[in-house]
């Protein structure tokens, strides 16, 4: 019994030799991350290895490998996506939270909060694009303001003060609309 086992473990060796590295290959083609090309084959590998029956027929075996690969960079890719997603209405509530807890002399709770990201993405599009950019890097982006000086290729107190401008032009907003709405 144990001689069937030693063989299986020597075919798939051999298997796995042979196309561990054109999966990587493409999964990193794909995904342009050498850390994600590496997970994605090894999650591959792992799910043959508990199908023998799939992967002991190594001609029929190719197309299968780069749909296999293409599928599970489609999973990646989509749940990054919800991360991102998740990211930016995290850091959006956060923000928002921010300006409402910083300076406003009216409870912001009566707005409703797609109101208020609404209002935020309409007063960021008349900022200038470089502040906007800051700002955006900062509080979307979660950078700090060194990190921010660095890519932009600005000095640290440039960062720092676009990041209070826009601060303050977002809290202007915000009050001039509150007040609007308790007093139409």
């Amino acid at each position: 019994m144990e001689k069937p086992d030693k063989d299986l473990d020597a075919l798939f060796e051999a298997f796995y030799t042979a196309n561990f590295p054109r999966v990587k290959n493409f999964a990193k083609l794909l995904t342009k991350s050498e850390q994600d090309a590496e997970d994605i084959s090894q999650s591959i590998f792992m799910k043959l290895w508990i199908r023998p029956e799939l992967w002991q027929d190594p001609e029929a075996m190719t197309g299968y490998l780069y749909t296999m690969t293409r599928n599970e960079i489609f999973k990646l890719f989509k749940h990054q996506k919800v991360e991102r997603e998740f990211e930016e209405k995290v850091m959006s509530s956060k923000l928002i939270g921010e300006l409402s807890e910083e300076g406003c002399a009216f409870p912001l709770e009566d707005i409703y909060y797609k109101e208020k990201l609404m209002l935020l993405n309409m007063a960021l599009s008349r900022i200038p694009e470089r502040r906007r950019r800051v700002f955006e890097m900062s509080r979307f982006d979660g950078l700090s303001n060194k990190e921010i000086a660095d890519r932009m290729q600005m000095p640290l107190r440039t960062v720092e003060d676009n990041i209070y401008r826009t601060l303050a032009e977002l809290r202007k907003l915000l009050i001039f609309v509150i007040i609007f709405r308790i007093f139409p």
